[in-house]
């Protein structure tokens, strides 16, 4: 699934698709309330959607898998702004109880899909920030690896060519 950007600047940007969704009112609204945060009436439309995308042939498999995707997307966008947030106005704004959003967070940070951590008593989810000197520890420790592991290759080759070590065809010429 799309973010918001690239739904804005990929779809709804698009003059030919712009067309298509004026064809269907229900689509375009619930578009342009995902694009504009109103994850309740986005949601609430593709409920109401439901049933006619399961009569779908091909879609009817998985329209749960992709509403659920949109609703984690959408939980993800929310969350991205800010450094922490309530659950209360997170279950708020996508019409759901404290206990269910919670839930739902948990299983995208277990995921890696959402960096963060819940307190649980305050019911309050803050952003997980990484650390800035692990970081470029990791990210050394990677290129002194790749700088090794060229470097060896490099003096394999240059002892292989100065000992004249190596496969020659012997041609001859007519």
């Amino acid at each position: 699934s799309l973010d918001r950007q690239e739904v804005q600047t990929k779809l709804l940007g698009r003059a030919g698709f712009q067309e298509c969704l004026d064809l269907i009112p229900q689509v375009r609204d619930l578009t342009m309330d995902f694009c504009n945060c109103k994850y309740a009436a986005c949601l609430a439309a593709l409920e109401q959607m439901k049933p006619s995308l399961c009569l779908d042939v091909h879609l009817s498999d998985q329209v749960d898998t992709l509403l659920q995707q949109i609703r984690s997307k959408g939980i993800v966008q929310y969350f991205a702004p800010f450094m922490s947030v309530s659950l209360h106005s997170m279950a708020t704004a996508f019409s759901s109880d404290v206990d269910s959003i919670q839930k739902e967070v948990a299983s995208l940070i277990v995921k890696k899909e959402l960096s963060g951590k819940i307190d649980s008593q305050k019911k309050i989810l803050y952003m997980r920030r990484d650390n800035p000197r692990l970081t470029a520890y990791r990210n050394t420790m990677q290129f002194s690896e790749e700088f090794l592991h060229t470097t060896q290759a490099l003096i394999l080759r240059m002892n292989l060519l100065r000992h004249d070590f190596g496969s020659y065809s012997t041609r001859q010429k007519k």
